[in-house]
């Protein structure tokens, strides 16, 4: 017959459980006991009575979250390397890394000696054929015209050389990095710095297909802050989430948006979603997941006799019975699926094969009397 259930246990109290059918379910004796601080002995309180507990529990197979592990972290909406757009030797750097310049502040300046005699020469080149223009006459005004015209070109052709040896900002942002100093010599397309808007900042990342919807608002952690973000692209499933679909089928990869106007963000910092696992992940049936009184996910597990309440992560579903999940799991660990009654974290439980004559041995002293060692141990 069972014994009738007890009070709630304190946090200084422990339980032991005790298994008679190991095939079926974990039938447990939970015994209330006040652990002693100065000796290794328990004192067993007057009165307290075992009672039986019924578990069910299952054994869990264990993945290494590396397996899956994709690094995601945040970048600019738009960045670009400024690259010189002509041969030169750069005469000044005006910004430097951390400064965020508006749209058309000068960046760098180029020398500008060779460009600068070019336009004063295209300039005389252009008086020049003016003048031969006014004395020209019959078949040799239109000669002269044309003369004109191609110094007029000169000149223009000049004047933009002139202007490309100061190099300006094309849009409001940035600057990440600089890789030049003045006095260094440069080639055209040579990358000058890097500039990037982050009045938003993006990332993409692995979604459940059905969760993957323009304009959506996704919940992802930024160094383990949680914030929203929003969906702004759905694309193919990107090669490197392909490792993925071991652990959730319908999954594909969506650009999201994270506002950044008060530049709480910076480019680079690491993102986590819910489809990367970051502990071991393990497959285990959906009614072994319930909910805390504040929301939260847990799932409890039988630790070296000891119950443990774990925080999962939820992957994907295998199934309308069994789902994967990462946590914080060790290699013997076994998941509950069920209990006759709640059992609180760092409960201490024994197998109930274990009782007999050892039975008051981690409550009360032997007394120099030895009990017949038990003869299965049931471990969990």
């Amino acid at each position: 017959m069972k014994a009738p259930m007890m009070k709630p246990l304190d946090k200084n109290k422990t339980a032991y459980l005790f298994l008679p059918d190991v095939n079926q379910c974990l039938c447990c004796s939970v015994i209330a006991s006040l652990l002693l601080s100065v000796a290794p002995a328990f004192a067993q309180k007057k009165g307290d009575e075992p009672q039986t507990v019924s578990i069910q529990r299952e054994a869990i197979t264990l993945r290494h979250p590396r397996d899956y592990y994709v690094p995601l972290n945040l970048k600019p909406v738009r960045s670009i390397q400024v690259s010189s757009p002509i041969d030169g030797i750069v005469h000044s750097v005006d910004v430097k890394p951390g400064e965020n310049p508006t749209a058309k502040t000068v960046l760098v300046r180029l020398d500008s000696s060779i460009p600068q005699a070019q336009v004063s020469r295209a300039e005389a080149a252009l008086e020049l054929a003016k003048q031969e223009q006014k004395n020209a006459t019959g078949k040799n005004s239109a000669i002269a015209k044309a003369q004109v015209d191609l110094a007029e070109a000169d000149l223009k052709i000049a004047n933009i050389r002139l202007e490309q040896t100061i190099i300006r900002a094309p849009f409001k942002g940035e600057i990440f990095r600089t890789f030049t100093t003045p006095g260094a010599f440069v080639r055209a397309g040579q990358p000058l710095m890097e500039l990037g808007d982050t009045s938003r900042l993006q990332v993409e990342i692995p979604l459940q297909r059905e969760q993957a919807k323009k304009g959506a608002s996704i919940n992802l952690n930024v160094e383990e802050q949680a914030v929203q973000a929003t969906v702004d692209q759905v694309l193919p499933l990107a090669p490197q989430f392909e490792k993925l679909r071991d652990l959730a089928n319908s999954i594909t990869s969506a650009v999201v948006l994270l506002d950044n106007k008060n530049n709480q963000y910076r480019p680079g910092q690491s993102v986590s979603v819910a489809l990367i696992p970051r502990y071991s992940i393990a497959e285990i049936p959906t009614t072994s997941v319930t909910n805390t009184p504040e929301g939260a996910r847990k799932i409890q597990i039988v630790r070296e006799n000891v119950i443990r309440d774990l925080t999962p992560q939820i992957l994907g579903q295998v199934g309308p019975e069994r789902l994967f999940v990462s946590a914080a799991f060790n290699k013997d660990d076994e998941i509950i699926v069920s209990s006759s009654q709640p059992l609180p974290d760092g409960t201490m439980v024994q197998p109930k094969l274990t009782v007999g004559t050892t039975q008051a041995s981690p409550t009360t002293p032997n007394k120099g009397k030895t009990g017949n060692p038990p003869k299965k141990k049931v471990s969990f």
